[in-house]
């Protein structure tokens, strides 16, 4: 194999960065079942209009003019660097990875001091291990095959049995922006959920959670393609815990069930249950999710409870994410 080169997308050319989306999207994804990647309209908008501060790195590898890798690396300031490194199955084994990951770092430093990486594969931790990374949490990543039966949820999760123990919570849902009457509880439960969320060893990122970055963030999420599916819990007026689905536009197949959460001194009765059989119903009123075929959710193996809610609920485990944590150096 002739030297491998490593150049840098234009993210202003379009032809560019779809070519790079596949490609690193191919390497990534190869081997896996039902694996989500980011549309082409997705990610133009992404990159079309940058999130203030944040500095990316888009580059490919080619060998005998032919593209072999990938890689891709978003860094907000202040934060560890998300990095995404991708090789084609036949390419593996001959040093592409590694010149890949000494650009990405390369370009990186001066932008920020940690990285963090993500993998499916055992010989994807065993790549990470060997560049300095160190493995910083796992996931189970599960799969609920749709169409769901709502009728039979309800019946098995109503049980007398299975009842929450606090009847009083009512559950609000809807879809897009967060309405106005609620933002501030809504806020208010997502930085909780910043700070409870597993991470391992990871690094914890600061918690950045304000009525405006809810809203920038709903307005990013809408010019990508996303729509908000969401369910939020509350008990004599207070909101007590939520979940959120997404659905693409431009490619609905895969819906990702995003945060759920219940307020710590309101666990164990019921509530997590609730906002989830309420949540599948108001994504049942969602003209673009009719054609899905899956919602992918993660849970850490040690979040026993969650683990069982969501295969009551039918989630069938596919694969583990594994991410790794190491200096930019």
């Amino acid at each position: 194999m002739s030297a491998v080169q490593i150049t840098d997308v234009d993210p202003a050319r379009e032809d560019e960065i779809l070519a790079w989306n596949a490609l690193l999207g191919e390497g990534f994804n190869a081997g896996r079942e039902a694996a989500w990647w980011a549309s082409d309209e997705t990610t133009l908008a992404q990159y079309g209009d940058p999130k203030p501060g944040r500095t990316s790195v888009l580059l490919v590898a080619t060998s005998d003019g032919r593209p072999v890798g990938a890689a891709g690396a978003d860094v907000d300031p202040g934060e560890a660097a998300d990095v995404e490194i991708s090789v084609l199955p036949q390419q593996r084994r001959q040093g592409i990875g590694t010149a890949l990951a000494a650009a990405v770092r390369g370009r990186l430093r001066g932008a920020a001091e940690l990285l963090q990486a993500e993998t499916y594969s055992e010989a994807g931790v065993a790549f990470a291990i060997s560049i300095g990374l160190r493995t910083g949490h796992q996931e189970r990543r599960l799969l609920l095959d749709l169409p769901v039966d709502l009728e039979a949820l309800w019946a098995h999760h109503a049980r007398p049995d299975r009842a929450p123990s606090a009847p009083d919570v009512q559950v609000r849902s809807w879809t897009g922006a967060c309405p106005e009457d609620v933002i501030e509880e809504w806020t208010r439960l997502t930085t909780q959920m910043e700070e409870d969320v597993p991470l391992g060893d990871l690094t914890r990122p600061a918690a950045r959670s304000d009525v405006d970055s809810v809203r920038r963030g709903e307005r990013r999420m809408a010019d990508q393609g996303w729509i908000l599916v969401r369910s939020l819990a509350r008990l004599d007026g207070v909101g007590v815990g939520y979940t959120e689905l997404f659905v693409s536009r431009h490619d609905p197949e895969i819906i990702t069930q995003d945060d759920t959460l219940v307020d710590r001194g309101h666990r164990g009765h019921g509530v997590g249950r609730a906002l989830k059989l309420a949540n599948l119903e108001n994504l049942s009123g969602v003209e673009e999710a009719r054609g899905a075929r899956w919602i992918q959710t993660y849970t850490a193996p040690d979040n026993t409870a969650m683990l069982a809610l969501n295969r009551a609920f039918g989630f069938r485990d596919v694969d583990q994410l594994t991410i790794l944590e190491g200096p930019v150096g």
